[in-house]
C-alpha cells in the first residue's frame, strides 16, 4: 500500500512540474505539419484566403501577399503571393524580406521592457531623470503654429506616457537635417514644449524614439545591440535588422505604390537606407525590417505570455501590463480606441469602426495588434490562441487586411 502511494505521489508531483513549467505547457517552435482536426480548423475553407489574395494581385491591386496563421503553435497557412519584383517577374517567396516600418515599435518596446523587470526603472519614473533635457513645459495653444506661449505641465512626462503615446510629445516642426546618433535627434525631440498634459491624450509616434533611447541610457548598449542580443537571437531571429550587407538586396521585396489605376515601384525605405556606410542611427519606432517568419516568432513569444525558442524575453505578468488599456483619456471621441503598452487592443464591448483604424468584426476582443506604414500587419489572440500575419509592402492601404482577417476567423470550427 505504501509502494502505491509513493507511486502516486511521484506521478501527481511529476504532472504538476509539466503544468508549471511555462516552457513544457506552450509551443516553443512552430509546426508546419497541422492536425486541422484537432485544432478544429477547416482545412477546405483555407482555400478562401488563396481565391481572396490571389484575386487581389491578378487585378493589380497588390504586387504580391505573404500570410503565416499559426493555432496553437501549428502553422495552418504560409503562402506567398504575387511578386518580390513585377517589373521582373521575380516570385515572391516565404523568406524574402519586408519593411515593417511600425512594427518596430513593439519589438523596442519589449527591449526596454525587459529592463523593467531587471528593477532598472518603473513605469512611472519621470523621463527627466533618464534624460534630463526632458522638457516640462507645454504649449498654451498647440494649433498656432505661430504662438509659443507655453505653461509649466500638470504632470512630468513619465516613461509610461512616452510607451502608450501619451507624452504630448510633438515631431520636428519644419524640414531638420538628420542627426547622426539616436541620443543627439531625442535631445533635440524632448526640449520642444510638449502639445498636451502628459496622460491626458494620445498622438502616436514622436515618443517612440524617446524609449528607444531610454534602452540604450539605462542599458548602457546602443539600441540595435540590446535588440538583437535580450530579442532577436533568445527567439532565433536571424533576419530581422536595421541594416544588411549588400548581399541581402536580393532578399527585400520592391515596395510599390498605387499611381492612378496602377501599382508603381517606389524607393523608399522604413528608417534609413539599410545598405548604406552609416550604419549609427536606430529608430524606436520604424527602420526594422525583416521576413514574416521572423516577427511571427516575436508574436508567438506575447501569445506564450513571455516564452519561445526555449528562452523566456519576458515575464507573464509583464505580458499582462503590457496588454491593459493605458488611454484613459482618448484624444479623439472614439471610447473603443484602446492602446497598452506597444500595441493596440480590439475592443470588447463594441463592433465599430474606429477612426484611425478599420477594425475587423471578426477579431476576438482583447487580441493586440498593430501594423506598419507599408501594409505588414499582425494580430495576436489570446482566446483563439492564434497569430495572423499579413506582409505587403504597397502604399497606401487597400483593405485587404481586413477581408484577410475574415477568410482566416470563417475558417473556424
Amino acid at each position: 500500500m505504501k509502494n502505491i502511494f509513493l507511486a502516486i505521489t511521484v506521478v501527481l508531483l511529476t504532472m504538476t512540474g509539466c503544468c508549471c513549467d511555462d516552457a513544457q505547457s506552450v509551443p516553443q517552435t512552430f509546426n508546419y505539419t497541422p492536425d486541422f482536426k484537432a485544432l478544429k480548423v477547416d482545412e477546405s475553407r483555407l482555400a478562401r484566403i488563396d481565391a481572396l489574395l490571389q484575386d487581389y494581385v491578378e487585378k493589380g491591386i497588390i504586387p504580391h501577399a505573404l500570410t503565416f496563421v499559426a493555432k496553437d503553435g501549428q502553422v495552418i497557412h504560409h503562402k506567398a503571393f504575387g511578386w518580390r519584383d513585377v517589373e521582373k517577374q521575380i516570385p515572391l517567396a516565404n523568406d524574402d524580406i519586408f519593411r515593417m516600418y511600425s512594427q518596430t515599435k513593439a519589438v523596442t518596446t519589449v527591449a526596454l521592457m525587459t529592463l523593467f523587470e531587471e528593477g532598472k526603472f518603473q513605469l512611472d519614473d519621470p523621463v527627466s531623470k533618464y534624460i534630463p533635457e526632458m522638457t516640462d513645459r507645454v504649449l498654451v495653444n498647440p494649433y498656432d503654429r505661430n504662438d509659443t506661449t507655453t505653461r509649466k505641465a500638470l504632470t512630468p512626462v513619465k516613461i509610461r506616457h512616452v510607451l502608450s503615446h501619451t507624452a504630448g510629445i510633438q515631431g520636428p516642426r519644419g524640414r531638420t537635417e538628420p542627426a547622426a546618433t539616436l541620443a543627439e535627434y531625442v535631445k533635440t525631440l524632448v526640449a520642444a514644449p510638449l502639445i498636451y498634459d502628459p496622460g491626458t491624450q494620445w498622438n502616436y509616434h514622436p515618443s517612440s524614439d524617446v524609449w528607444a533611447r531610454l534602452v540604450e541610457v539605462i542599458s548602457g548598449q546602443d539600441l540595435q545591440v540590446y535588440v538583437k542580443e535580450h530579442v532577436l537571437d533568445p527567439l532565433g531571429i536571424t533576419d530581422m535588422a536595421y541594416y544588411y550587407p549588400e548581399s541581402y538586396k536580393d532578399r527585400f521585396v520592391t515596395m510599390y505604390r498605387a499611381e492612378g489605376d496602377k501599382i508603381v515601384p517606389v524607393e523608399m525605405w522604413s528608417g534609413r537606407y539599410p545598405f548604406g556606410e552609416d550604419t549609427l542611427f536606430a529608430n524606436g519606432g520604424t527602420g526594422l525590417n525583416g521576413t514574416i517568419e521572423g516577427y511571427a516568432r516575436f508574436c508567438q513569444m506575447i501569445l506564450n505570455n513571455g516564452i519561445f525558442n526555449g528562452n523566456r524575453v519576458l515575464g507573464r505578468r509583464t505580458i499582462e501590463i503590457m496588454s491593459k488599456d493605458q488611454v484613459a483619456h482618448p484624444s479623439r471621441q472614439d471610447d473603443d480606441f484602446h492602446f497598452g503598452i506597444g500595441w493596440q487592443i480590439y475592443p470588447t464591448d463594441k463592433l465599430q469602426w474606429n477612426t484611425l483604424d478599420t477594425f475587423s468584426p471578426m477579431v476576438s476582443g482583447n487580441a493586440l495588434s498593430w501594423g506598419g506604414m507599408a501594409n505588414t500587419d499582425y494580430i495576436i489572440d489570446p482566446k483563439e490562441n492564434m497569430i495572423i500575419l499579413l506582409y505587403t509592402n504597397r502604399i497606401p492601404d487597400t483593405l485587404v487586411w481586413e477581408k484577410f482577417l475574415n477568410t482566416v476567423y470563417q475558417a473556424l470550427e
